[in-house]
């Protein structure tokens, strides 16, 4: 065998293009008498996503650079899960959920998947994450660059969830305070058939502001929604070996998640909201094949999400059990596919290997918007459609066994369809958008237990339906077409592991953005605007230390530089200083304890219809966790303490306090 066999078979894990394909195995074959050489791994880390296999899809890999993958932890909620990453908090919206922000960039700024699914919304880019139920998950993936070439991050990262992969039975209960979460699920795998299935509920209890407002008849006690909730899930995937060339794999989910809503803050009348459904579908086929000289994917897909808003006169039970005021429904339609291929590495000899890779993605929108009032009939307002695609040919190149360079450029764009509305002599039309970007790389191994990472790329966002389709009264100033978002983005990461039980890693990130899209009111009508320039920059600082005699810990630091060039001010709803600290100690091998804490520097509480938002200063969150587990059973207890009145409300609890989670786990 050729001694460059050796040297080839490191690209395993610099060549594949997300967690997803870390299945793939660049094998080198010499000589058809001699056995395949598996790729070595370098820097091994234990990973428990089994994402798209019953089998176990990978036991080892490399850390990913920028990125930071998260362990399914007991059922909670995904912002909890996602908050324990370095730069990444919460913020409470006016849907009555905490969306996710990431290096200071909101929802709608970062690529959301799903095992390869998009679940973005094409008018306004936001999906409530929470309403994807945590028994659905294996693992999680926050990205802030490319890792791959092919990666495609969004403006402020991309978030990739891994589906379950459960054993032959496994099942889950937790309660607290909010409500009661329970889930089971079931996995098995026969011949070349695998397959998986869950399913789950949630129900909270409703409750009033008691500190804000006394109970009364007529009033329940605040601007929150008091009522009952009822939501569930269902989700299956089942797939195929095709022979030694590929395989196949089918999954389908539903969703559905009702929430309160906080309301009433600084919107200037008295109406009170309702949201009776929240929820997202999707059904998804993706074929896998591998050959001599090519690998690849093919995926489609199609996505529905919506929720029904019903709006009241007052906050009484009474009025909410009458004909509402007005009731409004959102619908928002998904059908694409991808396509995305690998040549296999070429032997460059002495220069080492190189391989050529595509991805592509093809998109149509479609969203319809409706309102109907008891004074009047239904009234379509916001219907809408477009096609979306981006195009992604990417170089990678393997120089030496601890070098690799990476290239890709993309051309991305929107062109309108459909478009609808009541006042149509009003209008601001949808505009065909075009542009494109790329992103470098470079990934260096200085030594066994040091890496450097860099990364650099012209990023793009094109403007969600929402943004583009701006129905708004005649104006005495001209509204300008509004562009996409685009940041030229520079990013540089250290890696250090001295020994084997500390690890610290360093990253700063520098984005200046252009044409950064804003939203402002204008004769009581909201429209979005661009802001000229901005930037958005920082420093994550994380040590992991452990263990020591059962006591292991992490700690993280996120600083954010957030400031509108232009006008010369800060974009202050962004927290400038964010600090996470977790102590776990095992006496035994069967129980944990576990203590840590959050301190963020500023977080808005609500915002709904106004201009206006709810401020908290510096907040600190503290809460601890006992865990126990033997073979098949675990059971855990949680408490989280809410100090600040403002901040508990944000998290959907009534009242500030230490509010108790306990929870069961049985797998077979």
């Amino acid at each position: 065998m050729k001694k460059n066999v050796l040297i080839s078979s490191i690209l395993l894990v610099l060549s594949t293009s997300s967690l997803t394909h870390a299945q793939e195995m660049l094998i080198i074959e010499d000589d058809e008498d001699e056995a395949p050489v598996e790729a070595i791994k370098l820097d091994a880390v234990e990973v428990t996503s089994k994402a798209n296999s019953a089998e176990e899809m990978m036991k080892t890999g490399a850390r990913p650079p920028f990125a930071q993958t998260i362990q399914l932890p007991q059922l909670q909620s995904i912002n909890d899960w996602l908050e324990s990453a370095n730069g990444v908090y919460g913020d409470a919206s006016g849907k009555g959920t905490r969306s996710v922000i990431v290096r200071g960039f909101e929802t709608r700024q970062i690529n959301f998947e799903f095992d390869g699914v998009p679940l973005d919304t094409g008018y306004d880019g936001m999906t409530g994450m929470d309403v994807m139920p945590m028994n659905w998950i294996s693992a999680g993936r926050i990205a802030h660059a490319d890792a791959t070439p092919t990666d495609g991050v969004g403006l402020g990262g991309k978030i990739d969830f891994y589906a379950l992969d459960p054993g032959i039975l496994e099942a889950f209960v937790e309660n607290s305070l909010t409500g009661f979460i329970a889930s089971i699920a079931h996995g098995m795998k026969y011949k070349q058939w695998r397959w998986a299935v869950t399913g789950g509920g949630q129900y909270s209890p409703g409750f009033y502001l008691s500190r804000s407002f006394e109970p009364s008849a007529d009033e329940d006690g605040g601007w929150r929604d008091s009522s009952e909730k009822y939501g569930g899930n269902f989700f299956f995937k089942i797939g195929r070996e095709l022979g030694d060339w590929g395989d196949l794999e089918v999954m389908s989910g539903w969703s559905n998640a009702p929430r309160g809503v906080p309301t009433g803050v600084d919107t200037g009348y008295r109406r009170y909201w309702r949201f009776t459904s929240w929820r997202v579908a999707f059904a998804s086929a993706r074929l896998r094949f591998h050959s001599n000289v090519l690998n690849g994917s093919v995926q489609i897909w199609a996505t529905n999400q919506g929720n029904t808003l019903k709006a009241y006169d007052d906050a009484s039970r009474t009025t909410q059990t009458r004909e509402t005021a007005s009731t409004s429904i959102w619908n928002d339609d998904d059908y694409g596919g991808r396509i995305e291929l690998s040549s296999q590495p070429w032997n460059l000899h002495a220069a080492g290997f190189m391989r050529l890779l595509l991805r592509s993605d093809f998109r149509y929108q479609y969203h319809e918007s409706n309102e109907m009032t008891y004074l009047g009939k239904p009234d379509v307002y916001k219907d809408s459609s477009r096609f979306y695609y981006q195009v992604r040919p990417a170089l990678e190149w393997q120089i030496l066994p601890n070098l690799r360079i990476f290239a890709s450029g993309y051309a991305e764009g929107a062109k309108p369809i459909s478009q609808a509305a009541e006042n149509t002599s009003n209008d601001i039309q949808l505009e065909e958008l075009n542009n494109g970007g790329f992103s470098a790389g470079l990934d260096y191994k200085i030594l066994n237990n040091l890496d450097f990472n860099l990364r650099a790329a012209r990023r793009l966002r094109m403007p969600t339906l929402k943004e583009q389709f701006r129905n708004i009264p005649e104006l005495d100033e001209e509204v300008p077409t509004l562009k996409p978002e685009v940041a030229w983005d520079f990013e540089a990461e250290i890696h250090y592991k001295p020994i084997d039980t500390v690890a610290l890693t360093i990253g700063v990130f520098d984005t200046e953005i252009h044409d950064l899209i804003e939203f402002k009111y204008i004769s009581g009508y909201k429209i979005s605007y661009n802001v000229s320039e901005s930037r958005i920059a920082g420093t994550d600082i994380a040590l992991a230390l452990g263990p020591w005699f059962g006591i292991s810990g992490e700690i993280s630091y996120h600083y954010l530089y957030a400031y509108d060039l232009s006008q010369e001010h800060e974009l202050n709803d962004r927290p400038a200083h964010n600090l996470r600290f977790a102590a776990h100690y095992a006496p035994i091998e069967n129980l944990k304890f576990t203590l840590g804490g959050q301190f963020e520097s500023k977080r808005r509480t609500e915002a709904w219809l106004t201009t206006h938002y709810a401020w908290m200063g510096n907040v600190f969150l503290l809460h601890a966790e006992i865990e126990w587990q033997i073979e098949h059973f675990s059971l855990y207890l949680r408490g989280t303490n809410l100090t600040d009145y403002n901040y508990s409300r944000a998290f959907g609890y009534p009242e500030p306090g230490f509010n108790l989670t306990l929870g069961a786990k049985v797998s077979l």
